[in-house]
């Protein structure tokens, strides 16, 4: 089986926008409640934007 990764973007009414790599939702959402920690937001604040084969922005 192939490692097929998609772009997962979240971001909270703030704005703030976090978008990593996963293999699956149920991954993505583990990353996000790691990544929200991280920043000292709830988990809950960031809501799932888009899900996409590429980066919503250039590196």
């Amino acid at each position: 089986m192939s490692d097929k990764k998609s772009y997962y973007a979240f971001e909270d009414p703030s704005g703030t926008t976090i978008e990593f790599k996963a293999t699956s939702l149920q991954q993505a959402m583990m990353i996000k409640k790691k990544k929200a920690v991280e920043l000292g937001i709830p988990k809950e604040a960031f809501e799932l934007t888009s899900i996409s084969k590429k980066p919503s922005r250039s590196a």
